[in-house]
C-alpha cells in the first residue's frame, strides 16, 4: 500500500484537525518524544481483559528525491486559493528538508479518527491533563487558522490550506528555541497528511496514515546546522508520529474498556468550553456503542 500515492477529493477547508497536532511537533514546538507510556489508564484489578496498543507499520519513512518529487507533483495546486498556493510553490522552489514518516494502522473507530482531525484543541489538553506536554492551541477569529505556544517561548501560526475526504495540507511558521542557539529559531512548513479507513472481516476497523513534511528555514546557517542534524531529527519525527498513533489509539481503548477514566479526563480539561466537553465525551460514548455491536454481531465460538 503507497498512500502518498492516493487519489485526491475535491474539498474545501475546514478545522485543522489531526495534521495540526502533527505539525506542532514536527515544527520544533514540540521536539522530543510524547511520553504515553507511563500516561495510559490503569486497569482495576480484577478484570482480566487485556488489549494491545499498537500501532502498525506497513510502509517505512523515507527521505528519498524520488519520494519529494512524487508527493510535491501530487500537491493538488489548482485547488488552493491563490495566495495559499503562491505560498506553497515558494517553498517547494526552496531546498527544503524532507521527511515521508512511515505508513502507520491503527485499529481505531473513524469516528474517533475524525473526532480528533477536527477537534485539535481536545487532543492537546488531553496532552495537558496527562502531563504529555504543555502547549497552548488556541482557534483564532480566521477560519482554519491557530495560534500554538510553548512553554519555552516558542510560538507559531498553523493554517489549514486544503481538507478533502482523505487529504490534508496544513502550513505552519513558527520560531523556536533549539537549546543550542541564544536565538529563536525561524521556521516555515509544509505537512501533507493522507489516510483511508478500513475494515477486516470481522468488522474490525482500522485507518491507515502517512504524512510528509518540507521544512525550510530562511537562515543559511540554520538550514546547514538542520542538514547535518537530519539523521537524528528524522528519528525523532518519525518517533513523534508513531506516538500520536499510540496517542489516538489510547483513548480509543480507554474510551471502551475505561470510560470512567474518560469522564475523569473530561473534568479535568482546561481551555474548552461545554460544547467541547460535551463533544470529547460522545466521541467516547460512540466508540463503546460501535464496540457492542460488533461483539454482539460476532458468532460465538
Amino acid at each position: 500500500m503507497t498512500l502518498r500515492l492516493s487519489n485526491h477529493r475535491r474539498g474545501t477547508a475546514a478545522p485543522i484537525g489531526l495534521l495540526g497536532l502533527l505539525g506542532l511537533v514536527l515544527l520544533g514546538l514540540c521536539p522530543g518524544r510524547l511520553a504515553l507510556a507511563d500516561d495510559q489508564p490503569q486497569r482495576r484489578p480484577g478484570r482480566a481483559r487485556r488489549v494491545a496498543l499498537v500501532v502498525k507499520e506497513i510502509e517505512p519513512a523515507t527521505s528519498s528525491r524520488d519520494a519529494r518529487d512524487t508527493i510535491a507533483a501530487a500537491i493538488p495546486l489548482d485547488q488552493l486559493q491563490d495566495h495559499h498556493r503562491a505560498q506553497v510553490e515558494v517553498l517547494l522552489a526552496q531546498r527544503t528538508l524532507f521527511r515521508c514518516l512511515p505508513a502507520l494502522r491503527i485499529e481505531l473507530e473513524p469516528s474517533s479518527y475524525e473526532f480528533y482531525r477536527r477537534n485539535p484543541e481536545v487532543a492537546v489538553a488531553v496532552w495537558r491533563v496527562l502531563g504529555i506536554s504543555k502547549l497552548q492551541l488556541k482557534p483564532t477569529a480566521a477560519p482554519g487558522l491557530f495560534t500554538v505556544q510553548s512553554t519555552d517561548g516558542s510560538d507559531g501560526m498553523i493554517e489549514i490550506l486544503l481538507q478533502t475526504e482523505d487529504l490534508l495540507i496544513v502550513r505552519g511558521t513558527g520560531n523556536w528555541h533549539s537549546g543550542l542557539l541564544p536565538t529563536p529559531i525561524r521556521s516555515e512548513g509544509l505537512v501533507v497528511l493522507r489516510h483511508r479507513f478500513e475494515q477486516d472481516r470481522s468488522g474490525r476497523r482500522f485507518v491507515s496514515h502517512q504524512a510528509a513534511l518540507f521544512l525550510t528555514f530562511p537562515q543559511k546557517s540554520v538550514r546547514n546546522v538542520a542538514r547535518l542534524a537530519a539523521p537524528v531529527t528524522n528519528m525523532i519525527a518519525d518517533r513523534n508520529f508513531k506516538d500520536i498513533s499510540l496517542f489516538l489509539r489510547m483513548m480509543h481503548v480507554a474510551s471502551i474498556e475505561q470510560p470512567g477514566w474518560v469522564e475523569r479526563i473530561a473534568g479535568r480539561l482546561e481551555g474548552l468550553n461545554r460544547a467541547k466537553r460535551d463533544a470529547f465525551l460522545k466521541s467516547a460514548a460512540r466508540a463503546v456503542v460501535a464496540a457492542r455491536r460488533r461483539r454482539e454481531s460476532t458468532p460465538q465460538r
